[in-house]
């Protein structure tokens, strides 16, 4: 018997004295049965073991009492453990733990996407339980009783299991999301193949929660990075419009790229809507494709008034909504985006959340292939919705080179795009639509001088010519070649301050200032505006500067007179950081546009914009957005926001939108109806670290009414179930209830 020590460690065979007394050399004789067996068979690295008591049979040597056996990233811990080296198999017997997996750190933010998508298994090391292991040291793989192992978040028990590095075959397996519990998802299955990091698949499969299954599939395939129950939603409530709801939602996994379910909804005075839901994703190295499918279908019986147009919203409503992104290789990328709603207000009244990020449906399909210097698209915006104003491209073919230097300093620059176009105008008395074919290039020169560090101009000269097949009557097509001459000016001036301040985390300042003057002048921009020209692509809503450039324009079917200098100023104050390089601690943006020449309704001067961030800490923040007009200094529009925070234990913040009902550099679209006030507040505190409280409010000024008042308790059931019990009013919204009582229930996305 001997003392616990390391054994296996091939320095004892170049360390010691030229003999060794009796008792030594017995104590010592496991390590020279290792060391010669591991000689013999060539074997670059050894295991280290360490027991309490060693005994050496004819079978190997048996190490009993805290065993612990380390061979090649991997440990092996049992009562007892019996290693031969002429086989390199270890045999573990009682309170059997295997951990193995590089013991590396995460990759960085900055490494390449699709890296990091990389299997789990490369960062996070696989822990195994069981009664007994046979581990093969040549092969590594093992063979085991009784079973439980796991990756977090992923834990799996079984009767059996054999495997390997790459992959682990469990009989009669469980998989739990999760340490296994009451509330656990699971998925059992008779045979579980678990490839660590990357995917489980199961036959004869079982997914439920806990030791109640609830759906039965003959396979399942999904990536371990996923939740086992995707895309699950459970709501019940009340609403005054919808009266008494439960929602419904469940994707399964059908195979490793894709997911099928659906949503079932039930609303106490409006039916039961419906539809089929689906998810799907695949990464590989040649090809990244992610899409979603979401759709709802309802006879509705409940009042339903009427759409933006002012028509009856028919009884038979329904949505659908599909979204794609997809690239091939380094060059191509496809991606489009599908939103068929029977009526106006479909998403709006079922899928309020849904309605506030997307009001009015986008349709659209593109692609387009990137070159070294130059990109290849084709695009197409099609209207399946008969209610909103639509510009369509059916389709637009584009080419945009990058500036490439064409010799001598000077750089060049060509775009051209051929494009079929049509537009309905929804206020005319019959609905007029308005077709052009369109081909439109540019063609620009620039030459940058830099003469000294603190100063550079760039001088650009232009020209851009567009064709249309199908002008406004009476004519019957229309040309149009402009011009455009400017230079983009910039300073540069920066100077440091010793200041130090432990408590703000300040480590010295430094002031760097960019003044900046732009300058273009367009000859004739407007001609054949007003007369040949369909107004398609015009001039939208917007209280921010546009771009100057000629090539930037989108409204090219409304230009107008174009003579203008742009003037702006960026600051920024800095600090070192302690983790990298340095961090902002103020930033100050201001710009106006001085106009020489004006369409109608412009004045010389445009509103100075100005846009202030302050985060002098990591528990405070303030960021301010002003319009204000420069003849009597009138603010005409103010965002602000302010936030205060305690990291994991609170938040406020509050925040103002305050807009005059028609800005003197917005157009003739704006739907602000005697403008905009409204002032809001958002705080969220920790309780403990199961609850969470949760306050919203809207404030209408030119009202003078709360629109929106909401409290929600938010409960955290070990990690893995999120519970919302929520209260909130509402005023002022004619379709959306005056009060909406719910309870939702999500899983944790791991």
């Amino acid at each position: 018997m001997i003392d616990r020590a390391p054994l296996a460690l091939g320095l004892l065979a170049t360390s010691g004295p030229p003999y060794l007394r009796a008792t030594v050399t017995r104590r010592l004789l496991p390590v020279l049965l290792l060391i010669s067996a591991s000689l013999v068979q060539g074997a670059p690295n050894l295991p280290q073991i360490t027991a309490s008591r060693t005994e050496i049979t004819d079978a190997g040597t048996v190490f009993t009492g805290s065993a612990r056996l380390d061979y090649d990233g991997s440990i092996l811990l049992a009562d007892q453990i019996s290693y031969d080296p002429k086989t390199q198999i270890a045999r573990a017997v009682g309170r059997v733990s295997f951990t193995r997996g590089p013991q590396t750190a995460a990759p960085s933010r900055a490494a390449n996407p699709r890296d990091r998508a990389k299997p789990l298994a490369q960062t996070t090391p696989q822990r195994l339980l069981a009664d007994e292991l046979t581990y093969n040291l040549a092969d590594r793989t093992y063979t085991v009783k009784n079973v439980r192992l796991g990756q977090d978040p992923i834990f799996i028990s079984g009767s059996s299991v054999q495997g390997g590095p790459d992959k682990i075959v469990i009989r009669d397996a469980v998989v739990s999301l999760s340490e296994p519990s009451s509330i656990s998802p699971t998925l059992r299955g008779s045979t579980v193949t678990y490839v660590p990091g990357d995917q489980i698949q199961a036959k004869s499969a079982r997914v439920g929660i806990g030791a109640t299954p609830l759906i039965p599939m003959s396979a399942f395939t999904q990536s371990v990075n996923d939740p086992l129950l995707s895309h699950m939603k459970a709501r019940v409530g009340y609403g005054s419009r919808l009266g008494g709801e439960l929602e419904l939602g469940l994707l399964m996994p059908v195979n490793r790229m894709f997911k099928l379910g659906g949503e079932l909804d039930f609303y106490t005075n409006r039916g039961v809507m419906f539809g089929p839901a689906a998810d799907y994703e695949l990464d590989n190295a040649n090809t990244t494709v992610k899409g979603s499918l979401r759709s709802g279908f309802i006879n509705d019986s409940g009042k339903r008034d009427n759409d933006i147009l002012g028509n009856p919203i028919q009884a038979n409503r329904s949505f659908v909504e599909w979204e794609h992104y997809q690239t091939v290789g380094d060059n191509v990328t496809l991606l489009g985006q599908v939103n068929y709603w029977s009526d106006s207000e479909v998403t709006r009244d079922f899928r309020p959340k849904e309605f506030e990020k997307t009001q009015t449906p986008d349709n659209f399909l593109e692609s387009y292939y990137t070159g070294d210097n130059y990109v290849i698209s084709a695009f197409t915006r099609f209207q399946p919705n008969d209610y909103h104003v639509v510009q369509r491209r059916l389709p637009e073919i584009r080419f945009d080179g990058l500036p490439v230097e064409a010799g001598s300093g000077i750089y060049h620059r060509v775009n051209a795009s051929l494009a079929v176009l049509e537009d309905t105008s929804l206020t005319a008395p019959t609905n007029t639509v308005n077709q052009v074919d369109r081909f439109d290039t540019y063609y620009g020169l620039t030459r940058p001088f830099t003469p000294s560090e603190w100063f550079s101009i760039k001088p650009v000269a232009g020209t851009r010519f567009t064709y249309y097949d199908r002008a406004q009557a009476p004519r019957s097509d229309y040309a149009r070649g402009l011009a455009e001459a400017g230079f983009d000016a910039e300073l540069q001036a920066s100077s440091t301050y010793d200041y130090k301040n432990e408590r703000w985390d300040i480590d010295g300042l430094r002031h760097v200032v960019k003044p900046y003057v732009s300058y273009r002048a367009i000859g004739n921009a407007d001609q054949g505006s007003n007369t040949a020209i369909p107004a398609i692509d015009r001039t939208v809503f917007a209280t921010g500067l546009q771009p100057l450039g000629l090539a930037d324009r989108r409204d090219i079917d409304t230009l107008g007179k174009t003579n203008t200098v742009r003037l702006g100023v960026n600051n920024a104050v800095q600090t070192r950081d302690r983790n990298y390089a340095s961090r902002n601690l103020a930033e100050l943006d201001v710009a106006g546009d001085w106009r020489f020449d004006r369409t109608t309704g412009q004045d010389s001067l445009s509103a100075i914009q100005s846009q202030l961030t302050l985060t002098p800490a990591k528990w405070f923040s303030y960021d301010v957005y002003t319009n204000v007009s420069p003849d009597d200094l009138t603010i005409e529009e103010i965002n602000t926001g302010v936030t205060f925070k305690d990291a994991g234990v609170w938040s406020v913040r509050v925040g103002t939108n305050v807009m005059e009902s028609n800005p003197r550099d917005s157009s003739t679209l704006t739907n602000t109806k005697g403008g905009i006030g409204e002032y809001t507040l958002d705080t969220h505190y920790f309780i403990n670290e199961v609850y969470e409280a949760i306050l919203n409010l809207r404030y209408d000024e030119l009202g003078g009414r709360f629109t929106y008042k909401a409290i929600t308790l938010r409960q955290n059931i070990r990690n893995l179930w999120f519970i919302n019990y929520a209260l909130a009013f509402s005023e002022g919204d004619s379709r959306a209830g005056s009060t909406s009582i719910k309870v939702s229930v999500e899983l944790a996305n791991f």
